[in-house]
């Protein structure tokens, strides 16, 4: 019970809920209609765009990526068409099932109910909260991280052992969206084996079953690595080896990624609370930190060694984003109340409250009408002008009869073309005539049609080197009709495309398998 007092606003309100519940209540509802309007607002990023085409070919494996993402568009796309609400449902529905999640694992590992409430607000005022309704493998990893630690807390808090068979489909499902959730197997297995609570679950037979359930819904994206030597495996695990700078060189950038992404507050407060746990301060105030502690850990200590080698881009750590907010939280609703910790609550959620609603405010509004020029610096940059794009292509290509659509070397590009073609209602084949294992899911049939004319879209450094492009040696015409400029804005970035017409498809034009 004392861990109720200490919290500034514990004391339950006219509606049954606490303040803090009040506040979160806030926050969510008002973070779900800023975030569905920005979702609808801007076009999709070339990531989305390529995972949109890799929807309408579903395969239990990708070269990127495994294919959650995949099928959580297909379905997006099933129920709202080939739209922006069409790709982004299944995300920004992903995104409501983890902060009940979040919630949850919140009342049960944390005395009262303040913590619960404010890691959920913690986490939409967070920028990784605030753009996890784009539609990339990290939604569907986010959500079964959320989740799987959700169902290992009902089977340890609540000695509830069936909730291991949830934990097993539910990590299952996580390495099918991501292979970085094999770190939440790996943090679990130490929280199993280095905890006394973990090792009582040693004996029962659900726990083991949780483990073959979890393999078996991942056992169709081994079988596809198999089938294709292992290639998206290797793929993702080159990144481990790179190099890109000097040793040690990206560590701050690391840190200061991070702290923006999540708060500096939020993300202070987190590794406080993984401090205070290994001190054994969580445990004589009655938390159950060491299930959210040990399974976040390894993800947090091999990304630090990643970092002394290579870049760690900022979304690769939105998986436990979720988890570092219930943290967070827990530290400063776990502080004794005298001499200042009702304050620390106070003050560390407005802080986070502030600098969390500025960036988020100036991404959504950079990104829905970009009033600044930041030239390449501004991400936001790669959502626009894509429509627009398309359609100059698409009048092309119904000028010159073009049957297919050829891009080289650009998944983004294929991606962008592809979409906005299906929105359009155009079935004409957008294809990349690079022969790169990356469209393997395409069927043979289909991965290289030989329909004559068709146009080659291609990237140029600008409309002088558009003219100086040699013919074509996969066709055996090729002529130049235009070079297009990506709108991006007014006085913003210079990205031209050089449209060819082509035709004639020559012994050159790549087969596949």
């Amino acid at each position: 019970m004392a861990a109720e007092t200490n919290i500034p606003f514990e004391t339950p309100v006219r509606t049954g809920l606490v303040g803090a519940e009040v506040f979160a209540l806030v926050v969510v509802l008002a973070s779900l209609v800023a975030k569905a309007y920005v979702a609808l607002s801007v076009g999709l990023d070339g990531d989305e765009a390529y995972y949109a085409l890799w929807s309408a070919y579903l395969s239990p494996g990708y070269l990127d990526h495994p294919p959650a993402v995949a099928l959580m568009t297909a379905l997006g796309r099933l129920i709202g068409g080939d739209t922006l609400l069409g790709v982004r449902l299944l995300p920004l529905l992903a995104g409501i099932a983890v902060l009940a999640a979040l919630y949850r694992t919140g009342r049960l590992l944390v005395p009262g109910r303040s913590a619960a409430a404010l890691a959920v607000a913690w986490y939409c005022i967070s920028l990784q909260g605030a753009v996890n309704f784009v539609a990339t493998p990290d939604a569907p990893s986010t959500l079964f991280w959320t989740l799987s630690l959700w169902a290992a807390a009902e089977a340890v808090a609540r000695s509830r052992p069936n909730w291991w068979l949830a934990v097993g489909l539910l990590a299952g499902a996580g390495l099918a969206s991501k292979y970085t959730n094999a770190w939440f197997g790996i943090g679990l297995v130490l929280f199993l084996i280095g905890t006394a609570d973990g090792r009582r679950q040693f004996g029962r037979w659900q726990l083991w079953a949780g483990g073959l359930l979890a393999l078996l819904v991942f056992a169709p994206v081994l079988w596809w690595n198999y089938q294709h030597d292992w290639r998206s495996f290797l793929f993702q695990g080159a990144r481990v080896v790179s190099f890109e700078e000097a040793f040690g060189r990206l560590v701050s950038e690391f840190v200061i990624s991070q702290a923006a992404a999540m708060g500096p507050v939020l993300l202070l407060c987190a590794l406080l609370a993984m401090g205070g746990f290994f001190l054994g301060y969580g445990r004589r105030a009655g938390a159950r930190l060491a299930l959210p502690v040990l399974t976040t850990l390894p993800l947090l200590a091999y990304f630090l060694v990643h970092a002394l080698h290579a870049r760690v881009e900022v979304n690769w750590l939105q998986p436990v984003a979720p988890v570092l907010a219930l943290l967070g939280a827990a530290f400063v609703c776990l502080l004794p109340a005298r001499p200042f910790g009702r304050w620390i609550v106070a003050v560390g959620s407005a802080l986070q409250l502030v600098f969390g609603l500025a960036l988020i405010g100036f991404a959504y509004v950079q990104a829905v009408y970009h009033p600044l020029d930041l030239g390449y610096a501004d991400r936001t940059r790669m959502l626009r002008g894509w429509d627009k794009l398309a359609a100059e292509i698409r009048q092309l290509a119904e000028e010159t009869g073009a049957q297919v659509i050829w891009t080289e070397g650009n998944y983004r590009l294929t991606g962008e073309l592809f979409f906005y073609g299906r929105a359009a209602g155009d079935s004409r084949p957008v294809r990349d005539i690079a022969p790169h294992p990356r469209y393997d899911f395409l069927p043979p049939e289909a991965r290289y049609p030989t329909s004559s004319p068709a146009l080659l879209v291609e990237s140029v450094r600008s409309p002088a080197a558009a003219e100086a492009l040699p013919p074509r040696a996969e066709f055996s015409n090729t002529r130049l009709v235009t070079v297009l400029k990506r709108d991006e804005g007014a006085g913003r970035g210079e990205e031209y495309y050089a449209v060819l017409a082509v035709s004639g498809a020559t012994g050159a034009l790549p087969r596949a398998d």
